[in-house]
């Protein structure tokens, strides 16, 4: 595969990490960032990388729908809600996606400068081909400066866990799968955390509404 739709690939998946929002955003993101770095995965470890990247992704998903239904039976105090924004509100003229949107458009020329500039590889230094690499890893990095919400911090969490792992494989080196398969692991452990506290928040909502005592007529 050619290096300007290596290239295209990747930009779509960071264009899509970083505007994804609300509930499932760490799966949506850790999808669409998983198919953008997919061809590069293949091109440095061959088809072991590709499942290595689509199963994060899937054990990602089970791991993350186990962690909501534990969290819904929690019933300890109130819960953090993921989707709350801790400091901002959540509309504005010039919101949080519209934020990461510029900052990864003011971040192309860096993960263009370091994708020829930055050799990778313990064996043969790779230049000119790791532009989705770096420009994945910033928009994770964005997701978590820029972040308001618990959920953007899993988000940029997972996002980060894909770039690096398929940077771990252009590396080389001893065992680059297992190195791989470690940092792809962020993305169950994002999602499961996303998903937990969701859950939990969910329950602690329900559970006044669902106590409130029916009145009677008189």
């Amino acid at each position: 595969m050619n290096e300007p739709l290596l290239d295209l690939f990747g930009f779509l998946g960071g264009t899509v990490a970083v505007l994804v929002d609300r509930r499932r955003a760490v799966l949506l993101a850790s999808a669409a960032v998983a198919v953008g770095l997919m061809p590069s995965a293949v091109g440095f470890g061959g088809s072991p990388a590709a499942f290595v990247l689509a199963g994060s992704v899937v054990v990602g998903a089970a791991l993350g729908g186990v962690a909501r239904l534990a969290g819904t039976r929690t019933h300890a105090g109130g819960g953090i809600d993921p989707l709350v924004p801790v400091y901002a509100p959540r509309r504005e003229l010039f919101g949080p996606r519209s934020l990461r949107l510029v900052a990864a458009a003011l971040s192309l020329p860096a993960a263009s400068w370091i994708s020829y500039n930055v050799p990778v590889g313990l064996i043969v230094p790779i230049r000119g081909m790791l532009f989705p690499v770096a420009f994945l890893w910033i928009c994770g990095a964005l997701r978590i400066l820029l972040a308001r919400t618990i959920e953007d911090l899993a988000v940029g969490t997972a996002v980060i866990g894909l770039a690096a792992a398929v940077g771990w494989l252009a590396r080389g080196g001893v065992q680059p799968i297992l190195g791989a398969v470690l940092m792809a692991s962020l993305v169950p452990l994002a999602s499961m955390v996303a998903e937990f506290l969701g859950g939990r928040r969910a329950a602690s909502v329900r559970a006044p509404a669902a106590s409130q005592p029916t009145e009677g007529v008189a």
